[in-house]
C-alpha cells in the first residue's frame, strides 16, 4: 500500500498555541463567554461518551438476537431512547445557552468611558 507523502505543516505545538491564544483571547473579551463555552463543551463530552456506550449495548443486545423479532424490537427501543435522549440534550444545550445569554451586558462588556468619580474637586 503506498504511503501518503502530504506532509503537515502544523506540529503539535503549534496547535496548542493557537488553542492556547484563543482561550486567552476569548477570556479577556469575555470570562462569562468562556465560562459558558467550557460548560457546553464539557456537557457536550459527557452526553457523546454516554451516547457511545449506550450504541455500544445496543450493539451487543443486537448480536444476541435469535429471531428477527428480537432483532426488531432492540432496533425499536434503541432508536426511541437515541430520540429522547438527542432531545433532552438539545434541550440541557438551550438552556445553558439561555443562562449564559441572561448576563447583563453592561456587565460583561469593556467600556471605555472614564469614571468621573474619581477626580479631585
Amino acid at each position: 500500500m503506498a504511503r501518503s507523502t502530504k506532509k503537515t505543516t502544523e506540529t503539535p505545538d503549534t496547535t496548542y498555541q493557537a488553542n492556547a491564544g484563543m482561550v486567552a483571547a476569548m477570556a479577556a473579551f469575555s470570562p462569562v463567554a468562556m465560562t459558558a463555552w467550557f460548560d457546553m463543551v464539557q456537557e457536550s463530552m459527557r452526553f457523546m461518551s454516554e451516547r457511545l456506550e449506550t450504541d455500544l449495548e445496543a450493539q451487543r443486545a443486537m448480536l444476541a438476537c435469535k429471531t428477527p423479532q428480537e432483532l426488531m424490537q432492540v432496533q425499536s427501543d434503541f432508536m426511541k431512547k437515541a430520540f429522547t435522549d438527542y432531545t433532552e440534550e438539545t434541550r440541557r444545550m438551550m438552556e445553558m445557552m439561555g443562562v449564559a445569554m441572561k448576563v447583563d451586558i453592561k456587565d460583561t462588556a469593556p467600556t471605555t468611558r472614564r469614571n468621573y468619580d474619581d477626580v479631585p474637586v
